[in-house]
């Protein structure tokens, strides 16, 4: 009697193997998302900086335009209530003065946009150069 065996299917080793790499292909696979997660929150919270730094520049461009000193500005900052509708997030302002000739002078702002993020702090900080005039006027040249 001569038995034939016939074998249908994946020996212990075989699968073993292949439970291996697909280990390893899941590992990766976890690890990519975690770090594109953690680029995508970076990147989110960049992005939070530029709109509460463009708005606190914008609220200051419109108060130095209405004739506002920078005494003013730093006593009564104009961009406060904006501030508050962004939780989390804390804005230091730093002016500087540029004085030049023909009426004009240009104020150099700072802002700087603190904010916790993962248990770390974080902070981005933006310049602007903005000019600003003086109340006399240049004489009008005539032709």
């Amino acid at each position: 009697m001569n038995r034939v065996h016939n074998e249908n299917g994946f020996t212990l080793l075989e699968v073993i193997v292949a439970l291996g790499i697909f280990t390893v292909g899941v590992s990766v696979a976890i690890s990519l998302f975690t770090a594109a997660t953690a680029a995508h929150r970076r990147a989110v919270d960049r992005v939070r900086a530029i709109e509460v730094s463009e708005e606190v520049f914008a609220a200051l461009e419109g108060s130095i335009r209405d004739g506002a000193t920078i005494t003013e500005l730093i006593a009564q900052p104009p961009w406060q209530y904006l501030v508050d509708r962004w939780p989390g997030v804390a804005v230091d302002v730093r002016y500087g003065t540029i004085p030049k000739d023909n009426y004009i002078d240009e104020l150099v702002v700072e802002v700087h946009v603190r904010w916790i993020s993962r248990g770390v702090d974080a902070e981005e900080i933006f310049r602007q150069i903005m000019a600003r005039t003086r109340s006399v006027r240049l004489p009008v040249l005539e032709r």
